[in-house]
């Protein structure tokens, strides 16, 4: 497995090992598969540098045969071993209910599907027929939704500037994946890196994207904003938004 993780810094690599045994060790038969999804997967794509430790999450999901209060009690435990090591908290799903998600979560599966390593068991995608009938309402969803939070995490924040950051940073990685719904609507190919997914949606879609890739570059520490231009960036950033979700519930 670790030579699948070669792509990644030391500190992320040597967590999700640990992860991975600590995982085995507590469930055995009963973790169906662990996969790794993400940023951190599509990193290890030649030119791909979406990843940077210490900023991206490590979005990994474990598929269970049986899944109950005592399993999560046990994720919970392993999480609590590895609290610093810059792993998100992990989609848990029981194995019988992955191949009738998968029309459920296009959005999700789809990017997993394109982007994701095996670390452990078989691989629960590798044959999924991935339909994506519902894409164009689940971005639609995530867009819209994204704006009632974005509105209301301001009103909240009364200006402040660390505040008015983490709003930000934490709708991002979403408005980036809804971004790849959007190409996928388009019959296009995501592609894996951000920026140039970015510009793909930008000309199909005749919408100024230059927002959301400041944003993205914000979390990832590339620019740091005064309270001033911070506020500029929080309103181009809900424009950008906005005119997404009026394309797509157009469509």
């Amino acid at each position: 497995m670790e030579n699948k993780l070669n792509h990644l810094p030391n500190k992320s690599r040597q967590a999700l090992i640990k992860f991975t045994k600590l995982l085995t060790e507590a469930f055995g038969d009963n973790l169906y598969s662990l996969i790794l999804f993400g940023s951190a997967a599509r990193a290890s794509k030649r030119n791909v540098d979406d990843f940077k430790e210490g900023a991206s999450d490590i979005n990994t999901a474990i598929i269970l045969e049986n899944v109950a209060t005592n399993e999560l009690n046990v994720i919970i435990n392993i999480g609590g071993k590895m609290k610093k090591s810059g792993l998100a908290i992990p989609l848990v799903f029981k194995r019988g209910h992955v191949p009738s998600s998968l029309d459920t979560f296009p959005l999700e599966f789809s990017d997993m599907k394109q982007n994701h390593i095996l670390l452990h068991g078989a691989d629960p995608l590798e044959d999924a027929n991935i339909e994506t009938g519902n894409l164009r309402h689940q971005c639609e969803v995530e867009f819209k939704g994204h704006l009632v939070q974005l509105r209301r995490g301001y009103l909240a924040s009364g200006e402040n500037q660390e505040a008015m950051t983490a709003l930000i940073t934490a709708s991002v990685t979403s408005i980036v994946a809804t971004c790849r719904g959007m190409a996928m609507i388009a019959g296009k190919t995501p592609p894996d890196n951000q920026s140039d997914l970015l510009k793909m949606v930008q000309d199909d879609y005749d919408i100024d994207t230059s927002a959301i890739d400041e944003a993205w570059r914000l979390k990832h520490g590339e620019v740091d904003e005064s309270t001033a231009t911070l506020e500029i960036l929080f309103d181009k950033y809900l424009i950008a938004i906005e005119k997404l979700a009026d394309v797509v519930d157009r469509m």
